[in-house]
């Protein structure tokens, strides 16, 4: 893991250092090419974390899935292991590879706790949570009510899914703007560096000035818009054990 994230770090400082010597090849301005080295460094952290949350949301999507056919193996007879069993080869297929772990763990010691907790890890979200909560409590008390107890949290959990897709649509344009409203300036000096009364005016020291301060403000209200058009999280009150 360390590994990976050091080559990503890496492979940022690479694309920002290839911008700005382009930038300065371009508009033979050092300060320039700084500036829009500095900008490009952001994009593969942002663009990393859209990845990640895109990951995350179409995982949590996948529970009303996951928990049919957790009901469809109880209501057919089998044990809550062989249907934790059975999900990786029946699941989703984004999630096999998951209960696949669950699988070698239940094999060999047969230790729900610690195929909970793999759960929660995996998926990192309140949904898993709440799951594995309720198969947890059934395990141990031995409930003849799971797959009716699953079906309502289903149902809850599909409701929850929709709003929150339906939420995020609306709200996408202020992400969206953002970004624009962020990038837009900068792409038009870029333009406007082309000539050389702009890049001796940015060579001085006010106008140094102005481009640190304009890269700050874009900073400040690109991750504030962002912010804004952020859905709260549940908190997770039955997170990962520790």
């Amino acid at each position: 893991m360390r590994s990976s994230g050091s080559q990503k770090k890496f492979r940022g400082a690479q694309i920002s250092i290839a911008i700005g010597v382009l930038t300065i090849l371009i508009t033979r301005s050092l300060m320039l090419g700084i500036v829009m080295g500095t900008i490009a460094l952001f994009f593969p952290k942002l663009l990393a974390k859209g990845k990640r949350e895109r990951e995350r949301i179409e995982l949590s999507a996948l529970w009303p899935e996951i928990i049919d056919h957790i009901i469809s193996g109880l209501k057919s007879g089998m044990s809550l292991a062989e249907t934790l069993i059975g999900l990786a080869q029946r699941g989703p297929h984004a999630t096999r590879e998951t209960f696949l772990q669950c699988e070698l763990i239940l094999r060999k010691s047969g230790d729900f706790d610690q195929v909970f907790d793999l759960i929660k890890s995996r998926f990192h979200d309140v949904l898993a949570d709440q799951v594995c909560e309720v198969l947890d409590f059934a395990r141990g008390t031995g409930s003849r009510e799971t797959a009716i107890t699953l079906r309502t949290l289903g149902d809850a959990i599909r409701s929850d899914i929709a709003l929150r897709q339906e939420i995020r649509a609306k709200h996408g344009w202020i992400k969206n703007s953002a970004l624009i409203a962020a990038a837009a300036p900068w792409i038009l000096l870029l333009i406007l560096s082309s000539q050389a009364n702009t890049t001796r005016a940015f060579s001085t020291a006010g106008g140094i000035t102005v481009l640190l301060v304009g890269v700050g403000m874009s900073l400040v209200a690109y991750f504030w818009m962002a912010k804004a058009g952020q859905l709260p999280e549940v908190p997770r009150i039955f997170g990962d054990r520790e």
